[in-house]
């Protein structure tokens, strides 16, 4: 009798465990949505130190450590699904053992959500950019929309120049992950006398170890929350890689919003003394609002491109397509949902149409400032 109940007791145990955290971090919550006083404290006391202590810890190493974690928890996540198998399949001599592996990975499962929240999370329900630049999303019209992708295209063009030599040739020399690794961090300084908020130091940008499967939803880097550091894609075309590294670093500065970091990421990599920095953020933001204006007319936005962008500028945009071409399978849109219920989830209510929002970003600092950064 007494050997029955200590599993039920250990049960009881881990049921108590996984209410109090859940109740810990509905009171954290509570506590950002009810009080201001906290919530200002957590984004702009707590965060910014505790991202700053994350990337010292993080940014010495030279591979991911969060990408082996995230490969050390599918290890673990494997193993424990081998384990919940077994127990049913022996389920009349280990009456409980079921249970108790489910109970152990529910208990493991609202620990790490607590733990993105505390570290990370929070930073979704909050905009950033509007407190710290009073920038806003906004209706805008097609000539709006026109007007932009036009002096995108002359930024463009005129950055391609000055890396290729010739309007009609591809750009072939790139910077390398180190270098833009090396320069991010200047960029960020120059820009941060201006704009504090933007203040960023000991750098943690790492190339994923993924890259490879990432091509094949189209990611290009991503924010690990458990490490602080941010991650590359630098396997696809090296072109946009400045831009991506200049995107993640928002990230880590608490810009949690795709659209709010696609801006920030803009706004430091265009305002670069670096050309290949400018050429990747107006490489990139041509192609964000060439797409929202093909949306609305199509056979415009295709005009434009034949008409406003250079032959050379067209061969590096036909190289990426190449490129990803070469990634495209079934499992894509599957991906791609994830994502999008991720984001939904964390107060994106656009999900991965969310990045498209830069562009209403874009056109409210131009109505507010009268032109383009940089």
């Amino acid at each position: 009798m007494e050997t029955m109940k200590r599993p039920i007791i250990k049960l009881r145990t881990k049921v108590v465990y996984i209410f109090g955290v859940c109740l810990l971090i509905a009171l954290f919550q509570l506590l950002l949505f009810w009080f201001p006083g906290f919530r200002n404290f957590y984004l702009y006391r707590f965060y910014p130190v505790f991202s700053h202590g994350g990337r010292i810890l993080t940014g010495w190493c030279p591979f991911s450590i969060g990408d082996l974690l995230y490969v050390l928890a599918s290890a673990w996540l494997l193993i424990g699904i081998g384990r919940f198998i077994r127990d049913l399949v022996h389920l009349r001599r280990r009456k409980l053992a079921w249970l108790n592996t489910l109970l152990r990975f529910v208990l493991i499962l609202v620990c790490t959500y607590g733990i993105f929240i505390l570290f990370w999370g929070m930073n979704y329900r909050y905009d950033r950019l509007d407190g710290e630049f009073n920038i806003q999303p906004q209706q805008f019209s097609t000539p709006d929309l026109t007007r932009l992708c036009d002096t995108l295209a002359v930024r463009t063009n005129g950055e391609h120049l000055l890396l290729a030599g010739n309007d009609t040739l591809p750009v072939t020399h790139f910077l390398s992950f180190s270098q833009i690794k090396a320069k991010v961090p200047g960029n960020y300084r120059r820009i941060s006398r201006t704009q504090p908020a933007l203040t960023y130091s000991f750098p943690s940008l790492k190339p994923s170890m993924f890259g490879y499967l990432m091509n094949y939803a189209g990611i290009t880097g991503y924010f690990n929350p458990f490490t602080g550091e941010g991650q590359v894609n630098t396997t696809p075309m090296p072109v946009g890689l400045p831009f991506t590294a200049c995107h993640e670093v928002a990230h880590q500065l608490g810009f949690a919003a795709e659209d709010d970091a696609n801006f920030i990421g803009y706004l430091v990599a265009a305002t670069s003394r670096d050309p290949h920095f400018r050429y990747a953020a107006n490489f990139e933001m041509f192609l964000y609002g060439i797409n929202a204006l093909s949306l609305r007319e199509p056979e415009v936005a295709d005009s434009l491109f034949d008409t406003l962008i250079t032959k050379g500028v067209r061969k590096d945009y036909e190289a990426v397509f190449a490129f990803y071409a070469r990634f495209r399978t079934p499992i894509k849109p599957v991906l791609n949902d994830f994502y999008d219920q991720y984001l939904k989830a964390n107060e994106q209510a656009k999900g991965i149409r969310s990045y498209n929002e830069v562009i209403s970003l874009l056109i409210s600092y131009v109505h507010r400032y009268g032109k383009l950064p940089g």
